[in-house]
């Protein structure tokens, strides 16, 4: 790598060799280099003039490649790695019951986050004390990721993520563009901001890894499952997994699957959307319309008929019957159109999962003499309503709107908080949120209950303000209360208990489509999502997670 040229750019300030001489890039967009200058324009022309030898090795562009009975050693180990067989019931046995057999293989395609905002921070230095601001899902998470690519005390580092938009699983960390940026700040001794460009986006900032299963399935004449005898494979690029889960929700009762990783030289996958679930999932339900087909049976009813056992976060059955009346099911043709013409229309079904549990979360609350509030937690929004469920959930302890409090969040100096993902953001935040109010809150109530001539546990507080239970007229308003306080205020913390919130969930979509077949061209004209949520926090903001989740799994 020879930077000599770039250095002598005017504006430069720093240039760094990110990869090794002698190191092996593994795909394009593998970052080798890097230059702060006090433009951008500057910069682009600098890292220009980086002059980089490569020594061409054997790679991969495609899974077929890698698979191919000649394909050449490229990663160490193997181009592939299996994953362990699952396997339950008879096989055998499960097809001889079978009436009908279908087989074929299917198959879904690598895709990438596309987060509206692009990867990256601002970074400065306080002599050895770092600074960054940065376009994270985990606020804490990548002070502790700086601190280990760094080789500093994790204490030195200061993060900080007020907004951000979009992450979606590819923002948990630093990353290269982040450790990049530091050092170019370390280097210059200067704030530096790094943001990738689109096309840099796509390359290196993970992506939902792809998908192909070949299945044998069995089921009997009236409609039953009996046997699924699958091997499926998928690539997260280069050395990294593409698990799934296969065959999804629906009971086979005798089933075997076996999995391959396929390496390729691409950039490597990251956690995406309910990681592994849409492949898992869209396999499954192409299988269950074509069983469905050969049994003759409405896909809803097949669906139901082998769904398993009802309970709190299984509730298909319900949803398939009440998302079927909704949407007019029954104006449904069978498989394939023969409306005259090009414009062929369809319904399609498919029902979901997930987990989504929270654990972990701290808080701290501040009440001042002047009737102040400020809740403070180290989660971050990442577009999805943190901030305000937050402030929701603190007012409603306290009995106060919204506005009477100070949401503080996106700092890794406030009490720890996991990242947000996994649906688990709401479930891991209210809990410590409520918990800490009702904490403060029994602080106040002690200030308040002499001069009432009650119990602190006879108070309640609501409409902004404090007062006896069942004698709203004794009492005072939120601001008197707080004069109680004195100089020093309520200061207390709290984390999440258990009881608050749960685990699981489950959902079901219907959708309406027409094709082109002349020019292949479609459309998704309707879709109904019924979504087991959970307590809404905020109406709002939960349609429009649905709403996300629709949208993305269109552009998939």
């Amino acid at each position: 790598i020879d930077m000599a040229a770039a250095e002598k750019v005017p504006g430069v300030k720093a240039v760094l060799a990110y990869a090794q001489p002698g190191a092996q890039v593994m795909y394009q967009g593998d970052p080798v280099a890097a230059v702060a200058a006090d433009t951008e324009e500057r910069a682009l022309d600098a890292a220009r003039l980086i002059q980089v030898r490569y020594e061409a090795l054997p790679h991969f562009a495609n899974v077929d490649q890698a698979l191919a009975a000649d394909a050449p050693l490229v990663f160490t180990g193997g181009n592939t790695r299996q994953g362990a067989t699952e396997e339950t019931g008879d096989l055998v046995a499960g097809f001889q019951q079978a009436a009908h057999v279908v087989e074929a293989t299917y198959s879904t395609h690598v895709i990438t986050h596309v987060c509206l905002e692009t990867h990256g921070c601002v970074c400065e230095w306080d002599g050895d004390k770092l600074t960054a601001w940065i376009s994270t899902q985990g606020t804490i998470q990548s002070a502790q990721g700086f601190a280990q690519a760094l080789g500093i005390p994790q204490a030195n580092v200061h993060t900080i993520t007020q907004y951000m938009g979009g992450g979606f699983g590819s923002k948990f960390a630093p990353d290269a563009q982040g450790v990049i940026c530091a050092k170019l700040a370390r280097i210059a001794q200067l704030p530096v901001k790094l943001m990738l460009d689109r096309k840099e986006e796509h390359l290196d900032t993970g992506n939902r890894p792809s998908a192909t299963a070949h299945i044998r399935a069995g089921v009997t004449a009236d409609g039953m499952l009996t046997a699924f005898d699958g091997q499926s494979w998928g690539t997260g690029g280069a050395g990294a997994t593409s698990g799934f889960p296969l065959p999804y929700i629906y009971n086979f009762p005798n089933r075997k699957r076996t999995h391959k990783d396929v390496y390729i030289n691409a950039g490597q996958q990251r956690a995406m959307r309910a990681p592994g679930h849409p492949q898992g999932c869209f396999l499954t339900e192409i299988l269950m319309d074509e069983l469905a087909d050969r049994v003759k049976m409405d896909p809803v009813a097949f669906r139901v008929k082998n769904l398993p056992a009802a309970g709190p976060n299984a509730m298909w059955a319900e949803y398939f019957a009440r998302g079927a009346k909704a949407f007019g099911w029954d104006t449904r043709h069978a498989t394939g159109d023969p409306t005259p013409g090009p414009i062929k229309t369809g319904m399609g079904v498919s029902a979901h999962r997930w987990g989504g549990a929270g654990r972990g979360s701290h808080a701290h609350m501040d009440i001042t003499s002047d009737g102040g509030v400020v809740i403070k937690c180290g989660t971050q929004d990442i577009g999805t309503g943190t901030r305000t469920i937050v402030a929701m959930v603190a007012a409603e302890s306290l009995g106060l709107p919204v506005s009477a409090v100070k949401p503080e969040i996106g700092d890794s100096n406030l009490p720890f908080s996991g990242g947000s993902g996994g649906s688990t953001t709401a479930a891991t935040v209210t809990p410590a949120i409520r918990v800490t109010a009702i904490n403060a809150l029994d602080k106040l109530f002690a200030k308040v209950a002499p001069t009432l001539g009650v119990a602190p546990a006879d108070l309640v507080a609501e409409g902004g303000r404090i007062h006896v239970n069942g004698n709203s007229s004794k009492g005072v308003a939120w601001k008197d209360a707080c004069k109680l306080i004195g100089t020093e205020p309520i200061s207390v913390d709290g984390e999440w208990a258990d009881g608050l919130s749960g685990s699981g969930t489950s959902g079901v979509q219907f959708a309406e489509a027409s094709v082109d077949i002349e020019t292949g061209i479609e459309r998704v004209t309707r879709i109904l999502a019924i979504q087991d949520c959970g307590l809404i926090v905020n109406q709002l903001t939960a349609e429009s997670q649905a709403y996300g989740g629709v949208i993305a799994a269109i552009n998939f």
